[in-house]
Formats: C-alpha cells, sequence, structure tokens
C-alpha cells in the first residue's frame, strides 16, 4: 500500500514538473509540488490513523495504560463500567469504548486513537455519578467524530511526515503514528469547535439517559471553580490559542440545553434555580457544593418532572404550555416574559372559530420525607443545613401551578454576571492574593476572619456524594 502511495504522489508531482512553464514561475512550480506531496501524505496517514482506531483497540489501550498507569481498586472501575453500560442503553454510542480510571490526581479525562477512554482518579473522586456521566458522553463524542485522528495528525510535521512515506517504509509510518498516539494524550490538539461539538452532542446523548441533566452544567460549574475559565483573552491568544471554549460559556449552553429540555420551564440565574420565572430555591453551600453547583442539580431534577409533563421545547425561548397528549390552544412564545394563549386566526376570514378542547392543568405532588423533597415521587433535593425546606415546598407550589412563564435570556446572563463578579474565580484568586500580601506584611500567623461564600464553596472535602 505504502508503495502505490508514494508511486501515485510521485506520478503526480513528475506530471507537474514536466510541463513547460516560465523561469519566474519556477518557485511557483516547487512550491505546488511541496503541496502535492502534503496533501497526500497527510491522506495516506489518515488512513493507517483510521486502521488503528477501528483495528487496533487492544494495542492502543495497552499501550495508554503502560503510560498512564491502571487504578486498580475495583470500585473505580465498577463505578465506571456502570456508567459506561447505561450511556450505551440509550442505542446513541456507535463504536466499542475501553473505559478505565487511572491513579492521576488532576481533574481530567480523554478520548484517544482505538476508542480508549481514561478517567482521572482526581476527576472521578470529587464528581457524582450524574456529571460523571456527562464527562463520559462527552469524550465518546469526540471518539464518535474521531477527533483523536485529526488532533494526532495536527501533532505531526508535515516534512516528517513525507520524508517517511517516501522512505517507502510501511512499518516505520505505524511505529511514527503509534508513538504520536500514545504520547497525544500528553498534549491534546482539540479545536474549539470539536469541543463545542462534543459538549452538543454528549448532551443529546446523556439527555436520553437516567442521569440528572443538571450534572452537564454542574460539572462544568465545579472545573471553573477550581481553574476559572481556562480560556485567554487579546494577544495572548495568539501566543497561546484557546483549544477550548470560555468555560463560563459552556456553563451557560450546557445550561439553557438543561432549560430547553425542561419545556423552558426550569431555569438557574446565578445560583437561583426559577420554575416558571418565579424563584424557588437558591441552595445553601454544602461540603464541597456550591450553591450554585447544587442549584444546577436540583434544577436538573425539576427539568425531569417538567419534561415528563410537557416534553422538550422547540426553541431556545419558547415555553411549552401543552401537557405531552393534551389539546391546547395554538401559541406564541413572547421572548422576555411568557407563552401567551392566542385566538385561532379563522375569525378573520369571517367563519366559526373551531372548538378548540383546553388541556386541564398537571397536578403536582410535592412531598417531604425528612430532608428529601420529591414532586411526584421524584427526588428534587435532599436539604442541607441552611436550606428552608418549608419555604422550598412553598415555593414550588406556587411556581409549579403558576402560569407557564421563563425569566428573559438578558435577565440569566445578568445574574450569571453578578454571580461570577461576587464569587468567580477570578474574584477569589485576588482575594487570596491580598490576604497572603497583607499576612506578610502583618507578619502573624492569625486566622483569616469571616469566611465568605466563595471561600466556603472552595473548602470541604472532595466527595462524590450527592449534595442536591
Amino acid at each position: 500500500m505504502m508503495k502505490k502511495w508514494k508511486k501515485w504522489v510521485a506520478s503526480i508531482v513528475v506530471s507537474f514538473s514536466m510541463v513547460v512553464v516560465p523561469v519566474g514561475m519556477a518557485s511557483a512550480a516547487s512550491a505546488v509540488q511541496t503541496l502535492l506531496y502534503g496533501a497526500a501524505t497527510m491522506a495516506l496517514a489518515k488512513q493507517q490513523l483510521n486502521k488503528m482506531d477501528m483495528a487496533g483497540q487492544k494495542k492502543m489501550l495497552a499501550s495508554t495504560q503502560a503510560k498512564t498507569g491502571v487504578l486498580k481498586e475495583e470500585g473505580y472501575s465498577d463505578r465506571l463500567e456502570s456508567i459506561q453500560k447505561n450511556i450505551v442503553h440509550t442505542g446513541m454510542i456507535k463504536r466499542d469504548y475501553d473505559v478505565y480510571a487511572n491513579p492521576s490526581e488532576e481533574l481530567n479525562a480523554f478520548e484517544t486513537i482505538g476508542g480508549v477512554i481514561s478517567v482521572n482518579k482526581g476527576m472521578m473522586d470529587v464528581l457524582d455519578d450524574d456529571e460523571l456521566a456527562f464527562t463520559l458522553c462527552h469524550e465518546m463524542q469526540h471518539g464518535e467524530k474521531k477527533h483523536a485522528i485529526n488532533g494526532v495528525l495536527k501533532s505531526i510535521g508535515i516534512s516528517t511526515l513525507i520524508d517517511v512515506a517516501l522512505g517507502g517504509n510501511a512499518d516505520l509510518l505505524d511505529i511514527l503514528l503509534g508513538s504520536v498516539a500514545v504520547n497525544y494524550i500528553d498534549n491534546e490538539v482539540v479545536t474549539m469547535d470539536q469541543e463545542k461539538q462534543a459538549d452538543a452532542l454528549g448532551f443529546n446523548v446523556f439527555k436520553n439517559t437516567s442521569y440528572n441533566v443538571g450534572g452537564a452544567a454542574a460539572s462544568m460549574q465545579f472545573i471553573y471553580e477550581k481553574y476559572g475559565d481556562l480560556y485567554t483573552e487579546g494577544f495572548k491568544r495568539v501566543i497561546s490559542p484557546n483549544n477550548h471554549p470560555q468555560m463560563s460559556s459552556r456553563i451557560q449552553k450546557l445550561a439553557g440545553r438543561m432549560s430547553q429540555w425542561s419545556g423552558n420551564h426550569v431555569q438557574v440565574g446565578g445560583d437561583m434555580v426559577y420554575v416558571n420565572a418565579l424563584p424557588v430555591v437558591r441552595p445553601a453551600v454544602s461540603g464541597d457544593y456550591s450553591s450554585r453547583r447544587r442549584a444546577f442539580l436540583v434544577a436538573g431534577n425539576l427539568a425531569r418532572v417538567t419534561h415528563n409533563v410537557y416534553g422538550e421545547a422547540p426553541k431556545e425561548d419558547t415555553v411549552v404550555v401543552k401537557p405531552i397528549g393534551a389539546v391546547a390552544p395554538k401559541t406564541i412564545a413572547d421572548t422576555n416574559k411568557t407563552a401567551k394563549t392566542v385566538e385561532p386566526a379563522a375569525a378573520e376570514k369571517k367563519v366559526p372559530s373551531p372548538a378548540v378542547t383546553v388541556a386541564a392543568p398537571p397536578v403536582w405532588s410535592i412531598t417531604q420525607s425528612d430532608s428529601d423533597i420529591s414532586v411526584n415521587g421524584l427526588r428534587i433535593m435532599t436539604c442541607a443545613a441552611g436550606d428552608d425546606s418549608a419555604a422550598i415546598v412553598k415555593n414550588l407550589t406556587a411556581a409549579l401551578d403558576a402560569k407557564p412563564m421563563m425569566v428573559s435570556k438578558k435577565e440569566i446572563q445578568k445574574q450569571n454576571k453578578e454571580w461570577t463578579q461576587k464569587y468567580g474565580y477570578k474574584e477569589k484568586d485576588k482575594k487570596d492574593k491580598n490576604k497572603k500580601s497583607a499576612a506578610v506584611k502583618k507578619d502573624t500567623k492569625q486566622d483569616s476572619p469571616k469566611d465568605t461564600q466563595q471561600q466556603k464553596q472552595s473548602e470541604g472535602q472532595q466527595t462524590p456524594a450527592k449534595a442536591a
């Protein structure tokens, strides 16, 4: 196969070289020859990588595990296996994946050639199953779209590929590609568009599982609280280009997808959970779970409740007012406030309006057992210290019975910005630096005064136990 490619590339270049051209175009001819070699070699390398991706899974798994190490504790592998099975059960995953846990304490997970997915111990220790399930859905979409193949190709210089390809040694090319594929996990070359695609497609799979759809935004929220936006602005982008979308933007988009799945009845603005545009709960900080992270998990459970009644909204700014299976008046969406009922247009033609059956309002069963609050049999949240369960039940009752409405996108963005300014990563980092500076000046070992909410958010044991 390698010899055929070499002969094909050479014949194209020779044919081009035999064309009589003016001397002034000689340099252009040389440039075109280089482009031809490069294009053909990239095509060959991509073909070889596709072969490795589809048929070399066992070999890539062994090589990747040798590089990262494998976490031996069965609890981690059992947990990943269970989540993987639940995701595959959707029928939306088209290829097989080998998923394993590695001992790294960093917050990370990756997918590489051969459908190999690895999740760091550090990630598994701090995310609950709902959040971890979205992480796997995201990584599987990198595999479904073969993003690692393009990443490996980008990490190899064109000149290196040309030299190896024209050398006619197929084994050497396989060795080069295999080596780069294994080492690729240290420096993944994933484009911003690929990350956005993995988020979007990953959520489409995620919402079809039994997991809490709020886990998608909650997982990103936790990473944001630890590392910030992971995004550079201005001239820094030239020196170190962004290959991941701004974290706060990813959180907002995933929260928006959750809301749309709820029929646009459930939203999160800052750390406040809204149902039908009415505030329901601002969860208290609980251990390693910030108020906002818990808000996404509470909202995700509520989203399933309203989704079961109304289904998914067709657009991000349309509130569904018609319960599934019911016949209701036609509606139009008021993007800022509510979905309003309108009379049929038949009246304009001076003919009797057709009879319309108005759907009966849904029935909501809100119960509390110890610290758990449930709606229609689904647990919405487990109240922590600082949560006013009586007020939450009262707010839920009023909100679910209220007229279908949604908070405007502009208002949600405003509340998100206000939360970030008050409790966000940069603000926390600035406070920490100021405290360190003050401690040096005073040369004392006194503890800092009363904790702020954001400080509480960053404290506590790292545990994947549910907090919502």
